[in-house]
């Protein structure tokens, strides 16, 4: 192994050293972090240098065996070779032409293209940004983001912001079609960007990019939730309310309270959900009609988990249905909850309280592959499994249950996963039916 190897080099030298392929590399980072978000593609990336692994390289070194030194070392000495002059690369009359460039929306050529993408690319390795992926941008646009990240100060304005923001909406887009894997990478990378130009800027940009990167880091708590890692998403959420908390956000900070009542009724900790519920309803937030009426139907559902007190629920219900029917079209933070997913989630407040018959009528009435992307398709379906579970109905549950999973494993959502896992536990005593056991087969699988 060569000691003064660049990264992508040492990586494979070491890789084949060890045994493995490239998708052995992957799975064992998978296995090492808890995540599933390392693929044999990006594995690839790394080895060809199209990308950089800064933030895998502890784990790397335990997955090749290395000490993480070497893995550093090999990183700094590609950082020095990468874009040795690049502060004056984008200093004066470049970085006015990249500024202007995004402002009077310049035709590029496929050149062009080119040539600011290499330079964008080595701007952010020079910054330790490595997981940034920006496909639908202009030339234009990358110049200003790299002007930026040199001099904030002089180059971090609205459109930036702007910028920042569509990213994250085209990434919520794409978790919302494939997955949240798929997202991952582009949204660390935007947060980085976010995080270090605002360290610099204006104070009113500052704000702004704070409001952008709470934005951003509690997507990525979502994220880590679907793929059921509850600490990377806890952390996410923290990070949110801090950036949040620092942008002096209000609404922002009690959002991310209402995510974190959500998080508990992952693990059904109706106390929990009843204390975030509680800080949401009765904090200074200022919460726009729909997120208010999101809050309410949280609090129906800890009502039932905690005491299945249907009236109490059914009285959050109403309040939450009249706050749903004010709202404008959702916009902003929660932009997602809309009527079709309320009715959703009265379903589920029904089934907590003992009451599958009335959530099944729900789910009947509301649960369409047009309404819903994909994904959550899968995971409302899998909570309809488990409504015909506990009405008793094990064949209704088992195709519920198996037609969840085939969803859940296309879209890799452990969240969808666990709740299968819930209606198998459910489905005891009704092994001998043929549904039940072609759906627990599919889960061995």
């Amino acid at each position: 192994m060569s000691t003064a190897a660049e990264l992508p080099e040492l990586l494979k030298q070491l890789r084949e050293q060890a045994g493995m392929s490239q998708s052995d590399l992957a799975a064992r980072l998978c296995a090492i972090t808890g995540t599933a978000t390392v693929t044999r593609a990006e594995v690839s990336r790394w080895e060809r240098g199209r990308r950089r692994p800064e933030a895998w390289l502890a784990a790397l070194a335990v997955g090749l065996g290395v000490e993480r030194a070497a893995l550093e070392a090999a990183a700094e000495r590609d950082r020095r070779r990468a874009l040795p002059d690049a502060r004056d690369m984008w200093a004066g009359q470049a970085a006015a032409e990249a500024s202007a460039a995004l402002r009077t929306g310049s035709v590029e050529t496929d050149d062009e293209w080119t040539h600011v993408s290499e330079l964008l690319r080595r701007t952010f390795l020079k910054r330790g940004i490595a997981a940034i992926t920006l496909p639908t941008v202009g030339v234009g646009e990358l110049q200003h983001i790299a002007a930026a990240l040199e001099d904030s100060r002089r180059y971090a304005d609205a459109a930036l912001v702007e910028h920042f923001r569509r990213c994250i909406d085209e990434a919520a887009g794409l978790d919302r079609t494939v997955g949240a894997a798929a997202s991952i990478p582009t949204v660390l990378g935007l947060v980085t960007a976010i995080d270090q130009t605002a360290r610099d800027a204006r104070p009113d940009v500052r704000r702004e990019l704070q409001r952008t990167a709470a934005l951003a880091a509690e997507l990525l708590g979502w994220f880590y939730r679907d793929l059921g890692a509850r600490q990377p998403a806890g952390y996410w959420r923290d990070r949110a309310m801090e950036w949040a908390q620092t942008a002096a956000d209000s609404r922002m900070q009690g959002y991310v309270l209402l995510k974190k009542a959500q998080a508990a009724w992952d693990e059904r900790d109706a106390v929990g959900m009843t204390t975030f519920v509680q800080a949401v309803q009765e904090g200074p937030w200022h919460l726009p009609p729909h997120v208010q009426a999101e809050a309410a139907q949280q609090a129906a559902r800890a009502h039932a988990m905690l005491d299945q007190d249907v009236n109490a629920m059914e009285a959050e219900i109403e309040k939450a249905r009249g706050l749903l029917t004010e709202a404008a079209s959702p916009a902003g933070i929660g932009p997602h909850f809309n009527k079709a997913l309320f009715e959703l989630q009265v379903a589920i407040c029904y089934s907590e309280a003992g009451r599958p018959g009335r959530a099944l009528e729900l789910y009947e009435a509301n649960l369409t592959r047009e309404a819903f992307s994909k994904r959550d398709f899968g995971y409302f379906l899998s909570l309809k499994g488990a409504a015909y579970a506990a009405a008793k109905d094990p064949d209704n549950a088992a195709v519920s249950a198996l037609s969840a999973l085939e969803i859940a494993r296309a879209t890799d959502s452990a969240r969808t996963y666990r709740e299968v896992l819930r209606v198998v536990g459910r489905l005891r005593g009704w092994e001998q039916r043929s549904a039940v056991q072609e759906l627990r087969q599919a889960v061995l699988r």
